[in-house]
């Protein structure tokens, strides 16, 4: 028989698994209308997450450590050493259509410039996911 304890940290564990999976979706979909609605659900997702989280936490079940300065400070510098070493490695590669602005590569984006938006759906077929239920009931 679960426990309290085992049921939240199931539905902890699913809900991440499911917001992965809504996330991969969001990334491939093919059109607005279709990320509008899985960004939605992974939206949704993540408040259900959290509210588990909060309650698992609020019991002592979940307790993050708390992050050390002096590693997050280390790894904020290699990461910007990363992100130099890969901005002077672009700036070699400048093609035509692209300018040079210090060591980043500026790319010809005109603002306004989105996919063209399908407008003769019905609003009866553009309603794609249902809001979720409360996870704690």
């Amino acid at each position: 028989m679960f426990e309290d304890k085992d049921r939240l940290t199931d539905n902890l564990l699913t809900q991440k698994q499911l917001a992965g999976g809504y996330n991969h979706a969001a990334l491939e979909a093919a059109n607005s209308q279709l990320l509008d609605a899985f960004t939605g659900i992974l939206r949704d997702e993540h408040q259900i997450q959290h509210e588990i989280f909060m309650e698992m936490n609020n019991r002592g079940w979940y307790q993050p450590k708390t992050a050390n300065m002096n590693d997050l400070n280390q790894h904020i510098n290699r990461w910007h050493q990363e992100l130099q070493r890969v901005q002077n490695t672009a700036a070699g590669r400048v093609t035509p259509q692209q300018t040079v602005q210090g060591n980043m590569p500026q790319y010809n984006f005109q603002p306004g410039m989105t996919m063209p938006q399908q407008t003769n759906i019905p609003p009866a077929q553009n309603t794609m996911y249902r809001p979720p239920q409360n996870p704690m009931a």
